[in-house]
């Protein structure tokens, strides 16, 4: 494509020589001659300027290292959606794989794609454009929306339900009971877990995750939230819409996170515990109480005897105040020390 071609497609102008030809996106650094990069930033501006791209996308004149360039509000969300134009990931055909296993009652929509040896149980019904990649299981009575795509070794057990337009990457399960024991003496008694899992619209989740149903009602992701790889999601949690969860974190069951919410890798959230909306959690957290909207925390506890650990976390909350008192009395003893 012509620079012209992409800047009409952007909404907005180029600056320079417009009728470069574009062959495809690269980082500043691996950009070669017909390949379009961005600059997002005064510190790459040396970097831009040595580039052998032919083209550049900047949120500033000055930042065209005097290479033709595209001027939009900002530049990185602009190269992601050029990315997009030129590097369309080619959908399967439609149809559906002589070696797929599909129930005789499974509906299966219009210019949906079934892979290679994938699992269609009874009673699901499959929405159109939607893609099951290879070696997908599909269980019974499952509902899956419109216009989604779901990668090779994807499980959605029974009654699990998913929006339009849900990505699920490769290794994940969904719908596993949920970890749920009466504790005696004598052996522990399992729960029935006979909730299910609700997916939202727009929902992309990573690799090897494990979301677990309710045990009776269902276990919700909300709309437009995205999640990492390696996340767990105990039974009954609810996710509000539009958060970002990181790789490694692990949800109790009951849990409720509201809407809007960043939570980084390596978090552990307590079983029930509430946690706001737009609230920010730092990586490698133990939450173990509530956390109202907008806040943002962060910390660990070390593992210690339990009487103990309760003692240090009840104190530790106190500590702010503790050491402001400690001050004021540091300046009480202080000026008696003066006047002695």
């Amino acid at each position: 494509m012509k620079l012209k071609e992409i800047a009409q497609m952007l909404g907005t102008e180029v600056l320079g020589d417009e009728e470069v030809e574009i062959k495809g996106v690269a980082s500043l650094l691996s950009a070669g001659e017909g390949h379009l990069s961005f600059v997002t930033g005064h510190e790459y501006l040396n970097a831009a300027k040595q580039s052998g791209a032919s083209g550049l996308i900047v949120s500033e004149k000055g930042l065209a290292a005097g290479k033709p360039a595209i001027l939009v509000p900002d530049a990185y969300r602009a190269f992601i959606k050029v990315i997009e134009l030129f590097e369309r990931e080619e959908r399967p055909r439609p149809g559906v794989d002589k070696s797929a296993c599909v129930a005789e009652d499974a509906i299966i929509g219009e210019d949906a794609s079934i892979g290679p040896l994938a699992v269609i149980a009874p009673g699901a019904k499959i929405g159109r454009k939607t893609v099951i990649g290879a070696g997908c299981h599909v269980g019974k009575m499952v509902e899956i929306g419109e216009e989604c795509l779901l990668y090779p070794r994807v499980t959605l057990l029974d009654r699990v339900r998913v929006g339009d337009r849900v990505v699920i990457h490769s290794g994940t399960v969904i719908g596993s009971d949920g970890f749920g024991y009466l504790l005696g003496e004598a052996g522990h008694d399992k729960i029935p877990q006979i909730g299910t899992v609700l997916i939202e619209d727009d929902v992309e989740i990573g690799a090897n995750c494990a979301i677990d149903r309710a045990s009776l009602d269902a276990t919700v992701i909300g709309r437009g939230t995205k999640f990492d790889n390696l996340i767990h999601v105990a039974h009954s949690v609810l996710i509000g819409p539009n958060c970002i969860i990181l790789a490694g974190t692990a949800i109790g069951g009951s849990a409720r996170i509201g809407e809007g919410t960043l939570i980084s890798g390596s978090v552990v959230i307590k079983d029930h515990a509430r946690i706001g909306s737009r609230v920010r959690i730092v990586g490698r957290s133990t939450v173990m109480d509530d956390v109202k909207d907008g806040e943002t925390v962060a910390g660990t506890v070390l593992a210690q005897p339990f009487s103990q650990a309760k003692r240090t976390m009840s104190r530790i909350k106190h500590l702010p105040e503790l050491f402001t008192r400690v001050r004021r009395l540091e300046k009480e003893v202080f000026k008696e020390d003066k006047k002695k």
